[in-house]
């Protein structure tokens, strides 16, 4: 429902960005972010430019456009004047010259950028705001194109950003700790199916986000491997991993809330409420598809991570409203016995901590400098998602675990019959 509209709105990681631009969308654009890129020494960059679909009976002519580079604090202060007068304070402008013809010829800029003592976080940004390409064609040329090519690397051809650092071995650690935990789950799963002769529906749902994350972080690794090489990744497995992550954690997040409403432990049979659990998994499937819009749609290159601003906050409230109604239906459940309260206290425990794990990491964002967030947030948010799947196992599988006592799969039939 959600996922396929990645597809269309995923902006690939890639530090070589390649953005085009028609006549009709440059008449409404003063001033563009293109890419960011930080480093602790010399950045460089390659800019490639071109126009295209220039009629044949065009009078060739040169465009000379402008691209402003600011450091970070420079664009923290540039925020608070208007597009086109940003200029005055930008740390370096750059000018790039365009042969505007029909042969399409691409116009390649070289170049280094060095300022400050610590570390260096670049953003590069296209200044349209005198319009010399729209003024050269008439109004009804609709299908004139202008192409830029920015490419941003660390000295020694490293590709990624300073925030960046640590990622791929990160992933690496992750992809690996997830595929073998996987392959133990399964195990586990297997086993109690051929002893018991029947499924555990619960085990069963933390085998499949587990098998999810897995695939995500193994797709994740390899892009990243692609990434390091040429600066571009694997756009297939960057989609397909987003997609992924995207359906696991809205799994994660139906099964919280299921189990809240003692599912496996006081009913089994979904055809009793399906007019009330049907609508459940539309909203959860919608709000994650709005978590995925908000992120990919609205950010831009100027920003270290796409929950920064507004859309990081609008997201916080949707977690922190879904962790209350978490919390209250697992604190609705009848506590028969000793062995159910603890159960749905640990519940409670684990459950919180995953709706609101995105809220605290992003206020701690906040705190740090900007170009740390990243860390914080993404990188935050992979490692929380690990712990919280790792809890889950912990509080489902095994014999003596409290849920094994109190399911409806570890009771005799006539206890069944009693309660169903």
């Amino acid at each position: 429902m959600f996922g396929s509209l990645f597809i269309f709105i995923a902006l690939v990681q890639s530090k070589i960005i390649t953005q085009t631009f028609s006549l009709k969308q440059l008449a409404k654009m003063d001033y563009i972010p293109l890419s960011r890129f930080g480093s602790r020494g010399i950045v460089n960059y390659q800019i490639s430019s071109r126009v295209l679909n220039v009629p044949q009976d065009f009078e060739g002519e040169r465009l000379t456009i402008a691209f402003e580079f600011f450091q970070q604090d420079k664009w923290e202060s540039a925020q608070s004047k208007s597009e086109c007068s940003r200029r005055d304070i930008a740390n370096r402008i750059i000018y790039q010259t365009i042969e505007v013809d029909s042969y399409q010829e691409m116009s390649i800029l070289n170049g280094q950028l060095t300022y400050g003592r610590y570390h260096n976080v670049w953003l590069a940004n296209f200044n349209n705001c005198d319009h010399k390409l729209e003024k050269m064609f008439s109004q009804e040329t609709r299908n004139i194109y202008l192409e830029i090519s920015i490419w941003l690397y660390d000295v020694g051809g490293q590709e990624f950003s300073l925030e960046e650092h640590g990622l791929f071995s990160i992933v690496s650690i992750l992809a690996l700790l997830t595929l073998i935990g996987f392959y133990y789950n399964y195990r586990v799963y297997k086993k109690e199916q051929d002893k018991y002769g029947e499924k555990d529906y619960a085990l069963l749902f933390v085998l499949i986000i587990i098998g999810l994350e897995a695939l995500q972080n193994t797709l994740n690794f390899f892009n990243l491997l692609v990434y390091n090489s040429n600066g571009r990744g694997i756009s297939a497995f960057l989609i397909t991993s987003e997609i992924i992550q995207s359906i696991d954690n809205f799994l994660l997040m139906l099964l919280l809330i299921l189990i809240a409403w003692g599912w496996t432990i006081e009913f089994m049979n979904f055809q009793i409420e399906t007019n009330f659990y049907f609508p459940l998994i539309f909203i959860l499937g919608i709000i994650q598809t709005i978590f995925a819009v908000l992120g990919k749609f609205l950010s831009n290159q100027t920003q270290f991570h796409m929950y920064d601003g507004w859309v990081g906050y609008s997201i916080s409230v949707i977690y922190l409203l879904l962790a209350l109604y978490f919390y209250y239906s697992a604190s609705q459940r009848k506590k028969k016995s000793e062995l159910v309260s603890n159960f749905y206290f640990q519940l409670k425990i684990y459950g919180t901590l995953f709706f609101i794990s995105f809220p605290v990491l992003l206020i701690l964002s906040k705190l740090m400098d900007p170009y740390k967030s990243y860390k914080i947030v993404i990188l935050g948010s992979m490692l929380m998602r690990l712990i919280n799947i790792t809890l889950l196992v912990r509080l489902f599988i095994g014999k003596s675990t409290d849920y094994q006592k109190i399911c409806i799969k570890g009771k005799s039939f006539l206890d069944r019959e009693k309660m169903l």
